[in-house]
């Protein structure tokens, strides 16, 4: 920036040198001003250009976080569902089904397919579990779960009735990866 203000005085001054006996203190004065309106604006744009390179480096950071987390679901969603355990311990969510209707006061009946009764159960207002939007409560019994799930419905919140559970089941000292996800429409 320092560059384009310093050519522009100097490209000022050679034209008053060449110009100075035509050139009047008000003609002058005139340019002075109509140079700093030029350098303000520019230095405006340059700012507000900074300012969306860096807005639009943050989504895209959001984005790339995005991805990973879908490829994780993915990858470890495909492993349960193939049964693949030779792999990683793995765990399906098989009730309650994807995209149904939930209560904000009575808890889902969760079955896992391996029968666990103590798990993590991961809730978010989000398909991608994103740590800001999400919240992971451990279940032990079906009295854990109906105690906990007022903190679910807190997470979905009054704007929206929208939710997504998924689990590890705990084995002992053993939890499995992240299960597949139901998407539920609390009322």
């Amino acid at each position: 920036m320092n560059k384009i203000i310093t050519a522009y005085v100097v490209s000022l001054l050679v034209v008053v040198n060449i110009y100075a006996d035509t050139c009047t203190c008000e003609s002058l004065n005139a340019d002075i001003t109509a140079l700093q309106t030029t350098v303000t604006q520019q230095q405006d744009l340059v700012s507000k250009l900074s300012d969306d390179i860096g807005v639009m480096a943050d989504r895209i950071g959001v984005m790339a976080d995005r991805i990973v987390v879908t490829e994780k679901l993915l990858s470890e969603t495909l492993l349960a569902l193939t049964g693949n355990s030779t792999l990683t311990n793995t765990v399906a969510l098989t009730s309650p089904a994807d995209s149904t209707d939930g209560s904000k006061t009575t808890a889902p009946d969760m079955t896992l397919s391996n029968s666990a009764t103590t798990y993590l159960l991961h809730a978010s207002t989000t398909s991608t579990f994103d740590r800001a939007k999400s919240i992971v409560i451990y279940i032990d019994s079906d009295d854990a779960l109906t105690n906990a799930w007022s903190q679910v419905a807190d997470l979905a919140g009054t704007n929206s009735d929208v939710i997504y559970i998924a689990v590890q089941s705990i084995d002992g000292s053993v939890i499995s990866g992240l299960s597949n996800s139901a998407k539920l429409t609390l009322k």
